[in-house]
């Protein structure tokens, strides 16, 4: 049976479920996230067990998901949904950006990361592109996560010239139906590239692929900063 791409076919609302254990802060996400047009709050949770439970329950598009949990960590539940729900984007939101942090996040499939500092209007338009699959992460974070990582021998099979046409889309954040279009392939045969770039590069997540071509000289953190710029302006810096 074909898969269906979820960008064709998902309605215009939405579906995020919250997981932070700070109650309030959790309340006026739920608020502000309900107040903006086609994005509906499934649920409310406050930590791993019940989210894991909940998104089984619910299939959110988006799990935003606080980093710090009292029974685990936002990327804990990202891995999860790695394994079980791949149609789901867990963007995490957090007061630590430290590198431990970043590193874990870029790890756990993820598609990014936020800091609770940010403005919830910010926030919102973070679920809008978690929910396109695009990677939230700012240029200043991978550039610290790069300087942090530790040395890997290469891939041992080359990227292809298609999955490294693959990879430059990733790096400018572009969706799995923008990116498919403009290449000319299906959804299908994109993700299939992907998938083939992950395994390359050792990689979980898109993010940590790009991370990783970076660190390895594939793509450069001043193409990341100039295509992001460029393509989205109000980014999410």
């Amino acid at each position: 049976m074909t898969t269906i791409d979820r960008e064709e076919t998902r309605t215009t609302t939405i579906r995020v479920l919250v997981v932070d254990d700070e109650r309030l802060f959790a309340e006026l996400l739920r608020v502000a996230l309900r107040s903006a047009e086609g994005i509906d709050v499934v649920d409310v949770v406050h930590d791993v067990q019940t989210a894991v439970r909940r998104m089984t329950e619910t299939r959110p598009d988006v799990i935003l998901a606080d980093y710090h949990l009292p029974d685990g960590t936002g990327a804990d539940i990202a891995r999860t949904v790695r394994a079980t729900l791949p149609d789901t984007s867990v963007l995490i939101l957090t007061g630590d950006p430290s590198v431990s942090t970043l590193s874990d996040v870029a790890r756990s499939g993820a598609v990014g990361h936020l800091t609770k500092d940010r403005p919830f209007e910010e926030v919102v338009e973070g679920v809008r592109a978690a929910a396109l699959g695009e990677i939230l992460f700012a240029p200043s974070e991978l550039q610290r996560l790069l300087l942090e990582r530790d040395s890997r021998p290469r891939p041992l099979e080359p990227l292809t010239a298609r999955e490294l046409e693959v990879l430059q889309l990733l790096a400018e954040g572009a969706s799995t139906a923008q990116a498919s279009a403009q290449l000319g392939i299906s959804s299908a045969t994109f993700r299939a590239h992907v998938q083939a770039i992950l395994r390359k590069l050792g990689a979980h997540s898109r993010l940590e692929a790009v991370a990783e071509a970076a660190r390895l000289g594939v793509i450069t953190l001043e193409m990341w900063t100039r295509e992001r710029t460029a393509s989205r302006p109000k980014e999410l810096e």
